[in-house]
C-alpha cells in the first residue's frame, strides 16, 4: 500500500514537471510572437503602411474598333485597322527647352512631320508662332497620351526603340485608325472622325452628354454617316485591370474585359454609280468651262439619285471631293487650307465656290463673287406651279393660252415677265408650257392664284411646295441638313402677294438643296408620295446578324387626281423627247423616256468692299450669273430612278446639269437597270487596298 502511494506521487510530479515545461515553451512562443508583432507594428509600421497604401488598381482602357461601312453590294468603303503610333506622354520634369529639343529631334526621325505641328499635337502649353515659341492654352489634360504620327515604318519604330533614353516621353503603341476608300466614295456623305476632345472643346452637346463613355483621344464620328450612326459604329471599350506599385510597376493583372467591336453599316449607295457620276463630273466641268456659254466659272457640281419607290439614295456627289484620310493625322494647317472648300456636303447644306488657289482674305472675298450650293431652282420648279394651278382650279388639264411674249402683272414699268431670249411660244397648254419652259405661262398661273386666293396666296403655294419637300428638311440621316430658303416670304412681306406669287411661280424666289430637289423629283414621279431619303439599308453585327433593317418611310402624300399627274408627266417627257424641248439634246438616243425639267436660274451677285466686317462695309452688285439646275425621273411610264443636279454658274441647265443627269442614268441603267427587275451584280474594278465582304 505504501509503495503504491509513493509511486503515484512520483508519477504526478513527473506530469506537473512536463506541464510546466510545456507552459514555459508556450509562453516563450507567444512572447516571441508578441514581440515580433510589436516590432512590425511599432518599429516598421510606418514603412509597411506606406508600402501597403502605395499599391493600387489601375484600369487600362482597350479601345474598341469602329464598325465597317459598305456600299449596298458589300464593297468596303471604310474600315478600321491597327496602326503603330508614336505617342507622347508628358512628365513633371519637362519644360519648354525639353519640348523644343524633343520636337527638333522628332522632326528628323518621323518622316513627313514638322516640329511646329508636332509641338502643337503634344499640347504642352507652347506653340511655334512666326518661328518663335510662345505660350498657348492647353486643349487637353496634361497627362493625356498625345498621338504624334500613325502608320510608323519599321525604320521609325526601330529608331525610337533604340533611342528610348534620348526621347523620354515618346513610346510606340498600337492604335486603331480609320481608313477610307482611296477612290473617295461619297466622302462628304460618309463623313469622318476626330478625337473626342476636339468635339468636347467645340462644345458639341451630343458628345458632352456622353463624356463618361469616351476617352479624350478616342476617335468619334464628326460628320456624315460617321456622326449620324455613331452609336452603332463606335462599339464598346474594354479594359485591363492591374495592381500596380507606387512606382507604377505592374504587380499583377486582376481582370480583363475585351472590347466589343462596333456594328457594320451597309449603305444604299451603289459605289459603281457613285464613282461613275463623280468621274464624269470631274472630266465634264473643265469642258463645260471651255464652251464659253456663260459657264467659265463652273467648278462645283452637286448630284443626287434616289430610287423612286423606296427613297433609297443610289448616288450623292458633292464636287469637288477630297481624301478623308487626311483627318487621320491631323490635318496640318496647309492640308486643311488646301481642302477646306471640299469639306461641306453641298447636296444638303451650303457649300462655297471652289476659289483655289486663292488663300486668306483674297479667297474669302472671292467666295462672295460666286453662288453657294443652295441657289434658286429656276424653271425646275414649274411642274409644282402647274400642279398647284390645277389643284386650285385656276387652270384645267385642257387649258390653252396664247403666249403674249411678255406678261404684265402690275402697273409699274418693271412689272413684266419675259421668256428666255424674249421667245413667244404661241398657243400653250400646260404640257407645252413645261416643254418650252415658259415663264409667261407660269406668271399667269401665279397671278390667277393671287386673284383667287387673295393675300394669303403665297402660304397656299408654300403648302404645296412643302408637300414635295421644298422648304423643309428632307429627313435624310445626315447632320447639318438645310431646309433651304423661301425667299418668296420676304418678297411677300416687302412687295405684296402679287409680285411674290408671280416671281415665285417660275422658280426665282426659292433656294433649295440638291437633296430637296431629288426628293421633289421622286415625289413628282410617285404621284405625290414623299419618301424619306434613305442612306443606310441595314446594320449588321460582327457575326453577320442583321440587328436593324430600314424599310421605306412615307413622310407625306399629296392626293391629287391622276389626270393632274398625267398632264405634268406628259409635259416633262416632252422636255426630253419632242423638238423644241429644252433637254432633247441631252437625252438623244437614251433607251427610256425620261421625264425632266431644266432650270436656268438667274442670280445677282453682290460683294462686300472688305471681309473685315469690324469696319464699315459697303456692298455692290458685281455680276449676274446663270445656274444650271435639272430634275428628272425615269422611265416615265414606270418610274424607278429620280435624279437632281445643280451646277452653280453652269449656264443653261440642259447643257450643264442635264448632261450630268444623263451620265447618271447611263451608269444606273448599265449596272442596275431601269427595267422592272435589277440586273445581276457585276463588280467594278476593285479599288487598291480595299476588300469585299
Amino acid at each position: 500500500m505504501y509503495n503504491h502511494e509513493e509511486k503515484e506521487n512520483d508519477r504526478t510530479k513527473t506530469i506537473f514537471s512536463r506541464l510546466n515545461v510545456l507552459l514555459l515553451v508556450v509562453f516563450l512562443i507567444f512572447s516571441a510572437m508578441i514581440f515580433r508583432l510589436s516590432y512590425v507594428q511599432i518599429v516598421k509600421g510606418a514603412k509597411f503602411e506606406k508600402e501597403a497604401s502605395a499599391k493600387s488598381d489601375k484600369k487600362i482602357p482597350i479601345l474598341a474598333m469602329r464598325g465597317n461601312i459598305y456600299d449596298r453590294n458589300g464593297n468596303l468603303i471604310v474600315h478600321s485597322q491597327g496602326s503603330f503610333t508614336a505617342v507622347f506622354q508628358e512628365k513633371d520634369y519637362m519644360n519648354e527647352a525639353y519640348y523644343v529639343n524633343l520636337v527638333t529631334k522628332l522632326e528628323k526621325i518621323l518622316t513627313g512631320t514638322k516640329k511646329e505641328d508636332l509641338l502643337k499635337k503634344m499640347d504642352v502649353g507652347y506653340e511655334f508662332k512666326n518661328g518663335k515659341v510662345e505660350r498657348t492654352m492647353r486643349m487637353t489634360s496634361k497627362f493625356l497620351e498625345k498621338d504624334l504620327k500613325y502608320d510608323l515604318s519599321q525604320k521609325e519604330i526601330a529608331y525610337l526603340a533604340e533611342h528610348r533614353s534620348d526621347l523620354d516621353g515618346i513610346t510606340v503603341v498600337t492604335k486603331p485608325i480609320r481608313v477610307y476608300d482611296p477612290n473617295q466614295v461619297a466622302v462628304q456623305t460618309i463623313g469622318y472622325v476626330r478625337p473626342f476632345n476636339v468635339t468636347e472643346n467645340q462644345g458639341n452637346e451630343y458628345y458632352l452628354a456622353r463624356k463618361d463613355s469616351y476617352l479624350p483621344n478616342q476617335m468619334v464620328g464628326y460628320d456624315g454617316i460617321e456622326r449620324s450612326y455613331e452609336e452603332q459604329l463606335r462599339g464598346e471599350n474594354g479594359y485591363r485591370l492591374y495592381q500596380v506599385a507606387a512606382n507604377q510597376t505592374i504587380l499583377q493583372q486582376i481582370k480583363e474585359v475585351p472590347p466589343t467591336r462596333g456594328n457594320n453599316l451597309y449603305l444604299t449607295i451603289d459605289d459603281r454609280v457613285q464613282l461613275d457620276t463623280r468621274n464624269f463630273i470631274r472630266d465634264f466641268l473643265p469642258k463645260l468651262r471651255g464652251t464659253g456659254k456663260n459657264a467659265y466659272n463652273a467648278r462645283n457640281a452637286y448630284a443626287v439619285a434616289i430610287e423612286v419607290k423606296t427613297g433609297r439614295v443610289v448616288a450623292t456627289v458633292s464636287y469637288p471631293e477630297y481624301d478623308p484620310n487626311i483627318w487621320t493625322s491631323g490635318p496640318d494647317k496647309e492640308t486643311y487650307e488646301a481642302n477646306q472648300y471640299s469639306f461641306p456636303n453641298g447636296t444638303i447644306s451650303s457649300a462655297p465656290h471652289d476659289v483655289r488657289p486663292k488663300t486668306g482674305d483674297d479667297a474669302a472675298l472671292e467666295t462672295y463673287r460666286h453662288p453657294a450650293s443652295i441657289l434658286p431652282s429656276g424653271s425646275a420648279l414649274k411642274p409644282a406651279t402647274v400642279l398647284t394651278g390645277l389643284a386650285e382650279k385656276v387652270i384645267t388639264p385642257y387649258d390653252t393660252w396664247s403666249d403674249p411674249g411678255a406678261y404684265r402683272y402690275g402697273s409699274s414699268a418693271g412689272d413684266v415677265i419675259h421668256n428666255d431670249s424674249n421667245h413667244n411660244y404661241g398657243l400653250l397648254t400646260p404640257q407645252r408650257a413645261l416643254k418650252f419652259s415658259s415663264n409667261t405661262y407660269m406668271a399667269r398661273v401665279g397671278k390667277a392664284l393671287r386673284d383667287k386666293l387673295g393675300k394669303d396666296t403665297i402660304f397656299t403655294y408654300q403648302k404645296y411646295l412643302r408637300a414635295f419637300g421644298l422648304g423643309i428638311k428632307t429627313g435624310v440621316d445626315l447632320p447639318n441638313e438645310s431646309s433651304g430658303k423661301e425667299d418668296f416670304l420676304v418678297m411677300n412681306a416687302k412687295y405684296g402677294p402679287t409680285a411674290a406669287m408671280v416671281q415665285a411661280s417660275f422658280g426665282q424666289q426659292g433656294r433649295y438643296t440638291t437633296m430637296q430637289l431629288a426628293q421633289y423629283a421622286a415625289t413628282l414621279a410617285s404621284k405625290g408620295v414623299r419618301y424619306r431619303p434613305q442612306l443606310v439599308d441595314r446594320i449588321v453585327d460582327n457575326n453577320g446578324k442583321v440587328v436593324q433593317s430600314f424599310k421605306p418611310e412615307v413622310l407625306s402624300k399629296l392626293n391629287l387626281p391622276d389626270e393632274y399627274w398625267r398632264v405634268v408627266h406628259e409635259g416633262m417627257v416632252m422636255v426630253t423627247t419632242e423638238s423644241g424641248g429644252t433637254a432633247v439634246g441631252a437625252f438623244a438616243g437614251f433607251p427610256y423616256h425620261v421625264a425632266a425639267k431644266t432650270g436656268t436660274s438667274q442670280q445677282d451677285i453682290y460683294v462686300p468692299s472688305s471681309v473685315d466686317f469690324s469696319k464699315k462695309v459697303t456692298w455692290h452688285k458685281a455680276n449676274k450669273i446663270n445656274n444650271g439646275v435639272f430634275v428628272s425621273f425615269a422611265p416615265a411610264e414606270d418610274p424607278k430612278l429620280a435624279v437632281a443636279v445643280i451646277v452653280p454658274e453652269g449656264g443653261y441647265g440642259s447643257q450643264s446639269a442635264g448632261m450630268i443627269a444623263r451620265a447618271i442614268y447611263d451608269s444606273y441603267n448599265k449596272h442596275v437597270g431601269l427595267g422592272p427587275t435589277d440586273k445581276p451584280y457585276v463588280p467594278a474594278t476593285a479599288a487598291p487596298n480595299m476588300a469585299k465582304k
